[in-house]
């Protein structure tokens, strides 16, 4: 079964998203829970504010029993956001094993969002090893798009360099995350190898290719007109997509806004020779185009951007599955798939 903390976060998506109110009133008393600065607060600014305040504890306020990471903060760039966790399933000493990876990437609008929000245990229950990566913020100014992306991607090639080392696979590595993070796994995922052969630095030369993806309430395509047309919502978007992307939305897209976006939107990467992946969204899958009026959170993880993806995906032939209204407590689950992308189960 997956954890509380998944669990949390997919059913207080669902509370924040029918009251407005109640995000209005959050903000007055969390003010530090708009991350982007924009004075309204969103339910995915909500939802990471809340899970970042929950680590450590259960619904009832007990110690959680949460495992402490392998390996913790271990460093992949010069930032001090280039860091990682690393969790590594027990063993005997005599098991020769090398455990299959599933590295996963906070939520947060990228300009938000910790590590800590996620929690291995159904996972390492399961045999799978887990990596949880911290990543740079956005800001508009010295950090934008696609700095998040090329972050995760050294992330991702750091664990492969070191796989062996740590009792891993570098051969059966999976990605997830959750919204934001769930853009970044779909991007690596469908980005052709950013490995470099002729690097000097081994790191860079390590491939970027992996088995499966699970992401969570994805955002597929990030086109701001394509999202207002078959979404629909705010002609905004997303708060934090000027500080991504360093300009404001506009409409029709400006050539500069348009080639930054198609530079990390993962509907621009998808190819015949992706891995599986299994889209995964809390939502119901509702009439679109959703009002103007329509909150963020309801339109950013909305689960026509999966249906929309899985569609491209049968046509080019990439196995896939799409869940909608997903519990996180029944069958299959998502470490039950994994296993089974991994030759863990017959």
């Amino acid at each position: 079964m997956i954890k509380h903390i998944l669990v949390l976060l997919f059913a207080f998506q669902s509370a924040f998203a029918a009251s407005p109110e109640k995000l209005a009133e959050l903000l007055k008393k969390f003010p530090d829970a708009d991350t982007n600065g924009d004075a309204v607060l969103t339910e995915e600014e909500a939802l990471a504010y809340r899970a970042a305040r929950k680590v450590g504890t259960d619904r009832a306020g007990k110690k959680s029993t949460r495992q402490e990471p392998t390996h913790a903060d271990v460093s992949y760039g010069d930032d001090e956001k280039n860091r990682f966790d690393l969790w590594v399933p027990e063993k005997e000493e005599s098991d020769p094993r090398n455990f299959p990876v599933l590295v996963y990437f906070h939520g947060g609008g990228f300009v938000g969002g910790d590590k800590s929000q996620f929690d291995p245990g159904s996972y390492l229950d399961a045999g799978i090893a887990c990596a949880s990566v911290n990543y740079r913020l956005v800001d508009g100014d010295t950090v934008t798009s696609p700095t998040p992306m090329i972050d995760s991607a050294r992330a991702l090639q750091t664990i492969r360099h070191h796989a062996l080392e740590w009792g891993l696979d570098p051969g059966r590595i999976a990605l997830s995350g959750g919204s934001a993070g769930a853009v970044i796994a779909l991007w690596l995922g469908y980005h052709n190898d950013l490995a470099d052969p002729e690097a000097e630095d081994p790191i860079a030369r390590e491939s970027t290719r992996v088995t499966a993806l699970i992401p969570l309430n994805a955002p597929t395509n990030l086109m701001p007109d394509w999202i207002v047309k078959n979404i629909g919502g705010g002609k905004d978007v997303h708060g934090s997509f000027p500080k991504l992307f360093g300009e404001p939305v506009t409409h029709p897209l400006n050539g500069s806004l348009k080639a930054k976006v198609a530079e990390i939107s993962p509907w621009e990467f998808v190819s015949e020779d992706d891995p599986p992946t299994y889209l995964v969204y809390s939502g119901p899958l509702d009439e679109t185009p959703l009002p103007g009026t329509a909150t963020t959170g309801k339109v950013i993880h909305h689960p026509a951007f999966g249906k929309a993806l899985k569609e491209k995906l049968d046509t080019l032939g990439i196995e896939n599955e799409f869940r909608y209204g997903f519990d996180p407590r029944g069958k299959p689950n998502l470490a039950e798939y994994l296993m089974t992308q991994f030759g863990m189960l017959e």
